[in-house]
């Protein structure tokens, strides 16, 4: 039977064989067979998950906007009658029998097809690029053709083996936090314009926790990348946007205006803002270093993604009625206690909590079990309270702004 030719390196691995190369994307569509849906109860596939279209959607849309991508190897199989490795000699002093490696050729049955274990989306996208652009002169196309996608070949012919693999493959990968992945993701503008102000802002500085999406109780981080980066969004566009990328694509907005200014404006209100949070009095403790960050952690709610969520929130719509700067509206803070729920003599919240003890009983406290309340209903609710109060301290002097007592709308 005619036969194609692949070069490849080839290895052992768990003691099967495994053949690395790479081909062009547009080969490697035409080459590879359609997933099944896994079937445990099958024994001729081994199968597949189902595709996700939005995540393979966002692959096509990473490939075709980004000139400088990079996507991992996917892991294909073909059985022992579909193809055979030929090692090419080597020079002598060039390889020896103890190595990992063997440069060589993959001979393959014209017709045969790869089976996709692990890297569906990414060939889906390759395909679903190849099959809509396909003009001459296309760009993104151009691109793909001079590119090589990496790929793991294994000779493996029973099915239930393969689905081993890919359940294996899964279990032993592990995903960067959101604050890493964040933080290291420098083509969104908002993530340059924290990295660059964490060099600058006294409250940042070596308080911001990369590693992990919450520091622990015993940290010496104020918050994580995560926090910090949502709360700036909140702090630049509001609450308005209900998905994540709906909202990333509205803050990293601000920074692509039609000039400069734009950029410079919005890394301005970002610096602003938490350059005069740093002012406040229990913040200013820690960056003068007379309270540690697991003293402040522990006695208010200042380090709580919660509260950091209300208080942008209040700022952004005082900042929007255009009467009041953004350090104006954070010092308006200093009003407000942000300490937590009294304890009693055995170190337990007292219960329940009560508007007396904390702004936050009933929206970010829960009054019955004194715990901190996750979701945007309850930093939404919070923000409300300080935005009155913001508006209270800034426009009357601690005097209430008629219409607050009775939940009415402030100006915003």
């Amino acid at each position: 039977m005619p036969k194609i030719h692949i070069p490849v390196i080839e290895y052992k691995q768990g003691g099967r064989q495994m053949l690395v190369t790479a081909m062009s994307p547009t080969e490697v569509v035409r080459m590879v067979s359609k997933p099944e849906a896994w079937d445990p109860v099958k024994t001729t596939a081994h199968g597949n998950r189902p595709r996700d279209a939005q995540h393979l959607q966002g692959i096509v849309k990473y490939l075709t906007e980004e000139e400088h991508f990079v996507l991992g190897a996917a892991v294909l199989y073909l059985t022992t009658k579909e193809a055979k490795f030929t090692p090419i000699p080597v020079p002598d002093g060039v390889a020896g029998e103890e190595d990992a490696a063997t440069v060589g050729f993959l001979s393959v049955d014209i017709g045969a097809k790869f089976d996709i274990g692990d890297g569906q989306h990414r060939i889906g996208a390759y395909e679903n690029i190849v099959q809509n652009r396909d003009e001459e002169g296309d760009l993104v196309m151009e691109r793909l053709r001079r590119s090589g996608q990496p790929l793991i070949i294994v000779i493996e012919d029973d099915p239930k083996r393969r689905a081993q693999d890919f359940a294996d493959l899964q279990r032993n990968v592990k995903a960067p936090t959101q604050s890493m992945g964040q933080s290291m993701d420098r083509r969104q503008p908002i993530n340059r314009c924290l990295n660059e102000l964490f060099e600058s802002v006294p409250l940042f500085q070596d308080r911001v926790e990369y590693f992990k999406d919450n520091p622990g109780k015993l940290s010496a981080k104020l918050f994580s990348f995560k926090t910090v980066r949502y709360t700036s969004g909140l702090l630049l566009v509001g609450n308005g946007y209900r998905s994540p990328s709906t909202m990333d694509k509205a803050v990293n907005g601000k920074f692509e205006g039609t000039v400069d200014s734009d950029a410079a404006a919005a890394r301005a209100q970002v610096e602003e803002f938490w350059t005069a949070l740093g002012e406040l009095v229990r913040f200013a403790d820690v960056v003068d270093g007379g309270l540690p960050v697991a003293e402040l952690r522990e006695a208010t709610y200042l380090t709580s993604a919660g509260v950091l969520y209300a208080i942008a929130y209040a700022v952004h719509n005082a900042v929007k009625s255009e009467q009041m700067t953004i350090t104006e509206a954070v010092r308006a803070l200093d009003t407000i206690s942000f300490d937590r729920a009294p304890k009693n003599a055995a170190g337990e919240t007292i219960l329940p909590v009560t508007s007396e003890d904390t702004i936050f009983a009933g929206n970010l406290i829960n009054t019955e079990t004194g715990k901190l309340e996750a979701g945007r209903t309850a930093w939404e609710s919070a923000g409300a309270l300080l935005v009155k109060a913001i508006f209270d301290e800034v426009l009357n002097g601690g005097a209430t702004v008629p219409g607050q007592a009775s939940g009415e709308s402030v100006p915003a």
